[in-house]
């Protein structure tokens, strides 16, 4: 997969990545009450859209705007965590093995269009787990990050 560089002027959109944070967050919530259910497809397809604005969350505070997001991810997850991570942002261990099992499904909109869709067993449960620490350590991150700036 190839990646280009990042915007040379950028502009951090504190707004737009606190929206996508508390979207992402809404969407773990709602992954885990659509698990509880037994509706293990429907819970994935929010940890995906989860994990996506997560890291574009992390990628409009620190390199790129929503524009070249866009562009240059769309909705891509892999692309999304590759650039994040050469953002600086330590992943999770197994998000990139949580993202190869959901982004070809995610990509081609299998969600809406296989809801049916069978997943290994307890897969439900370990892709919330981890982008659950998704979140946590993007919220580390940020906190950091702050700190930092008020020294």
């Amino acid at each position: 997969m190839s990646l280009v560089s990042f915007p040379e002027n950028f502009t951090p959109d504190i707004a737009l990545a606190d929206a996508f944070l508390r979207n992402a967050a809404a969407h773990l919530d709602g992954a885990d009450w659509a698990a509880d259910l037994g509706r293990h497809n429907a819970a994935l397809h929010a940890i995906a859209i989860a994990i996506e604005l997560l890291l574009k969350s992390h990628l409009l505070r620190t390199a790129t705007d929503d524009c070249w997001n866009r562009r240059h991810i769309g909705h891509d997850l892999g692309k999304a965590a590759l650039y994040a991570e050469r953002a600086g942002l330590g992943l999770p261990p197994r998000l990139h093995s949580v993202i190869a099992q959901l982004h070809p499904h995610f990509q081609r909109g299998g969600f809406q269009r296989d809801p049916s869709r069978s997943w290994p067993s307890g897969f439900s449960l370990d892709a919330r787990h981890i982008a659950r620490r998704l979140a946590q350590t993007l919220t580390e991150h940020e906190r950091r990050a702050n700190d930092a700036r008020c020294s």
